[in-house]
């Protein structure tokens, strides 16, 4: 099994909602796509559907990503899985997406929504994944939420502004920062990790701004095209 720790160990690229740039994102498709290229980790988003299934979906609607509409909140399961999310592709349950990883790479859960909590922290401990999963979030009552829960989980803190958010990280117990990759100046890397957090910027498909980024201290990025940033591995 593959663990958040070990991932630290040389600069890792996280493939965002899979290979996004090539397959349908947050599906079965786009994950094993990721695995095949290589990617370090894989990053999905987690929303409930109407009747409490945990699933994987980026947006508050369907609209975009599927040939339905409506709010994923107001659809059951049955509904949602009748939709077509690219290539003939379904909307996962998260339950589903951790069996086909199951351990094969390190797994980033973005929590888009307070009822998503529970739901994901009791697949995530059903399978004792805690140490390849990092719960992240821009909200960080949701990622208090998960480590009042186990706070052995590990945690990481998304912004987009320029804020406090390597303080705020700090403060709450969390193992990363996931800033927007125009906010990681050398300076702010530098002081999140003296204060001991994995720093990985988001969303770098620009392979210049990758590697500056690394040059930067940055411990990884979250990329829509993970192959070409493998390069960027000393290993590679």
């Amino acid at each position: 099994m593959t663990t958040i720790k070990e991932l630290n160990r040389d600069f890792f690229i996280v493939a965002h909602r899979g290979a996004s740039a090539y397959e349908p994102e947050n599906t079965l498709r786009a994950i094993k796509r990721a695995i095949e290229i290589g990617a370090d980790a894989i990053e999905i988003d987690v929303r409930i559907s109407r009747d409490g299934y945990a699933v994987v979906i980026h947006d508050e609607t369907v609209d975009r990503t599927t040939n339905g509409t409506g709010k994923v909140s107001e659809l059951t399961l049955r509904e949602l899985k009748n939709l077509d999310a690219g290539l003939g592709e379904k909307i996962p349950l998260l339950n589903e997406v951790l069996d086909y990883i199951a351990g094969k790479t390190v797994l980033f859960i973005e929590i888009k929504v307070e009822e998503a909590i529970k739901p994901t922290l009791k697949e995530v401990e059903k399978r004792n994944l805690w140490n390849s999963v990092l719960f992240t979030s821009f909200n960080k009552e949701h990622l208090i939420d998960i480590l009042n829960y186990n706070p052995k989980a590990l945690t990481g803190l998304i912004y987009i502004k320029h804020t406090d958010g390597i303080i705020r990280a700090k403060k709450i117990g969390a193992k990363a920062v996931l800033p927007f990759h125009r906010l990681a100046t050398k300076k702010a890397i530098a002081f999140a990790r003296k204060l001991k957090l994995m720093v990985i910027p988001w969303t770098v498909d620009n392979f210049n701004i990758a590697e500056t980024l690394k040059s930067h201290g940055a411990n990884g990025i979250v990329t829509n095209m993970p192959d070409t940033m493998l390069k960027l591995k000393s290993n590679q």
